[in-house]
Parts: C-alpha cells; structure tokens; sequence
C-alpha cells in the first residue's frame, strides 16, 4: 500500500470497506492463498484486531504447509510464478522466521531446508540454503540479520523480495565459509531426493 494513504480516511471510506467485504467473501469461497495474504495485508495496514490477524496468519500457515507437503510428496517443485504457490512459500518462510527469531532454530532450519528443496529458482534456493547453514552454524537470528544479510536492500515491489536474498557477501562465498553445515545438509536433501525416488 501507499505510505502516503491517510488509513482513518480508509477506515470510514464506504466504497473502500466494500471491497474489503468483498475480498473477506473471496477468501472465504475460493480459499486462495495469495487472496489471503491481500486481506492480511489490508488487515495489517488498517491495523485490524489482532485476533482476526492471527487468524489469517494461521490459515495461510496451515495452507502453506498443505501446499508445501503435496509438493514434497509428489516430487515437485513450486512455481513461484503462480500466486498461490508464491504465497505457500512466503507463508512458509515467514513462518520459519518467526520460528528462528524465536530460537525454535530447529524446525527453523526444517522450513528452510524445504523451501530449498521445492523452489527452482538459483536465487532463493541458495538463499534458503544460507538460512539453514547459518541455523546449524549457531548464528542467532540478531547475527543472521546484523552480521549475514542486507536488508536494506530490499525493493518491496519485487515479489522475491519477502526473501532475505542480500548477503553481506555473495551466497556462494557464505556457503563455502559454512560448508560443512552444508554438506550435512545436502547429504539430508540426498536422503529425502532418494526416498521420493522409491
């Protein structure tokens, strides 16, 4: 949304308001990750209650996971080109950074290492890469941020860009620094690539 929208004019704009019931019957009818993720967004910028945030948050969680888990069992892999799947993966990511900035470093690193296992693209499948090799290198989430990535760089408009992608340093050098982190880690990628081969 635009920084320069007045949000108490929104709040009492009825043709506005309409299209928020409008979008809140979209997501109820077609279940649409990314329709979630647009009424999250709103609901977020209009600083909704934080319960019926939760509870958006919750379900594009849920979803993501269902989302994410087909795809590991079918062997495939997301299309971030498709908006439903695009939000799986930044529903799933988001989640995981929550996980890390809360020190649950070990599921953390579960989510990273599936978002490298489902997403074709170079870019983010080596960044998620960095994620769970600065997790299992003891890197808290304050050093991950302060120390490996550069959030500041980030262009909110680029879809990409709900992933950390910006290293201090390129991610190839990153994951030579941490290699054997990620050797251990692709060895577990190895098993899981065997076992859906089977």
């Amino acid at each position: 949304m635009n920084e320069n929208v007045d949000i108490e004019s929104l709040k009492n704009d009825k043709e506005f308001l309409e299209k928020v019931k409008e979008l809140e019957k979209e997501v109820k009818e077609s279940d649409s990750l990314a329709k979630i993720y647009q009424l999250l967004d709103v609901y977020l910028a209009l600083q909704e209650d934080e319960s019926k945030i939760n509870e958006l948050f919750q379900k594009i969680v849920d979803k993501s996971f269902e989302t994410i888990a087909t795809k590991i069992e079918k062997g495939e892999k997301l299309d971030l080109s498709n908006p439903d799947e695009w939000a799986a993966a930044r529903g799933i990511y988001e989640h995981a950074i929550s996980l890390y900035s809360q020190n649950d470093k070990k599921n953390a690193q579960e989510l990273f290492l599936a978002l490298n296992h489902t997403i074709d693209d170079f870019e983010i499948k080596d960044a998620m890469m960095v994620h769970a090799a600065a997790v299992g290198s003891g890197y808290s989430f304050d050093e991950f941020i302060n120390k490996l990535t550069k959030v500041d760089d980030s262009d909110i408009s680029n879809p990409k860009d709900v992933f950390i992608v910006n290293f201090s340093q390129p991610a190839d050098i990153l994951l030579e620094m941490m290699k054997d982190e990620v050797a251990k880690l692709n060895a577990r990628l190895e098993k899981l690539k065997k076992a859906q081969e089977s």
